[in-house]
């Protein structure tokens, strides 16, 4: 992060914002990144590091994409981009398809401080098998390991070999992102579904803001809430699998319904005579 070493030096730029200043203070902080990464390479800089360290209860963080997005289509339009080498300091790249997503649209390499944090606590708090993970060294290597392996396999599915023809190379498909978010950070992206513009990404990144850095001392949580992406929780994301209360396909001749003999269950089997006399 401080590196500087035989003409390589490194220039920090700070992705977070006031949170009283609202969407427009959102966008300002976006120009102000894009312009600071311009202005590292006229001084001289080899990497710029896209930190959100700066996050606090008056301070809200730039998406670590958006930031991504915005200055890579932001250096490619200025003919800048081969110029100056993108890294990400940030807490919200913690499953392999943030680490591709990042990749892919200009990153050259990610720092996931949060998730390094949470397998080190997981660590501490008796979570993993020391047997196998016997310090934290040995846990973030694991990390580091299963996100590589796992992002060769993402590449492999594309027919891509190498990281470097995966960076930039945005082969994903927006879903619900208004084009003024696409035509800002994700440029070429295509977009069939319109939806979330900034003012909208602003109220949902406040929420999540809030979340971490409750206003009222009643909003403190001791676990975060889990939004059910991958697993169904009531209340949270829908999926294929999603429990529904709807009435399967069966027919009124022949119930399924269980009665309890006992202590082992039967099944109630129709009878074929009654049946038919229905049918007749």
């Amino acid at each position: 992060k401080n590196l500087n070493r035989d003409g390589w030096k490194t220039k920090t730029i700070d992705i977070t914002f006031e949170k009283s200043t609202g969407p427009e203070g959102m966008l300002a902080a976006l120009d102000r990144v894009c312009n600071e990464a311009s202005q590292a390479i006229v001084d001289g800089y080899s990497f710029i590091i896209l930190s959100d360290r700066n996050i606090s209860a008056g301070r809200m963080a730039i998406s670590a994409l958006i930031a991504c997005g915005a200055v890579h289509h932001h250096l490619v339009a200025r003919q800048e981009r081969t110029r100056i080498g993108i890294i990400l300091e940030t807490g919200e790249a913690r499953e392999v398809h943030h680490h591709c997503l990042l990749v892919g649209y200009g990153a050259d390499a990610i720092n996931p401080y949060l998730a390094f944090e949470s397998v080190w606590q997981a660590l501490q708090d008796g979570l993993l098998d020391k047997k196998y993970f016997p310090n934290s060294t040995s846990i973030v290597a694991a990390y580091k390991k299963g996100v590589a392996k796992s992002m060769l396999k993402v590449m492999a599915k594309m027919g891509i070999s190498t990281l470097q023809s995966y960076k930039g190379a945005q082969i994903f498909e927006a879903v619900g992102l208004a084009d003024e978010i696409i035509e800002r950070c994700f440029v070429g992206t295509t977009s069939r579904v319109q939806g979330v513009d900034f003012a909208i990404m602003f109220e949902e990144m406040k929420q999540r803001h809030e979340i971490g850095y409750p206003v009222r001392d009643q909003h403190q949580v001791a676990v975060l809430p889990n939004p059910g992406d991958f697993h169904w929780r009531r209340g949270g994301d829908g999926h294929m699998w999603t429990r529904r209360r709807s009435p399967t396909c069966r027919s009124p001749r022949a119930p399924t319904a269980r009665t309890r003999t006992g202590n082992s269950p039967t099944m109630r089997i129709p009878n074929p005579r009654g049946a038919q006399r229905c049918a007749g």
